[in-house]
């Protein structure tokens, strides 16, 4: 499946509005990144894709990744 699809899909059951602002979050964070794929699994066995905090975690480690790839090295190791 890819990641279009899989962030397009909608649950079968309602869905909190919660839940949907985040998922809204992720989106924007994959689109302004032009990622062409991510996995993320969760520790405890539990679906993260149904837990809101979970979601906007990881779209703001999207964000973070992206930011500090543009700004370049913060500064050089010691040689």
């Amino acid at each position: 499946m890819g990641l279009r699809n899989f962030l397009n899909r909608r649950p079968k059951t309602a869905v909190p509005s919660d839940l949907e602002e985040a998922w809204v979050e992720l989106r924007q964070s994959v689109d302004e990144s032009h990622l062409k794929s991510f996995r993320a699994c969760s520790r405890n066995g539990r679906s993260w894709t149904e837990d809101p905090e979970t979601v906007r975690q990881i779209a703001a480690t999207i964000r973070r990744i992206m930011k500090d790839t543009a700004e370049g090295p913060k500064d050089s190791p010691a040689r």
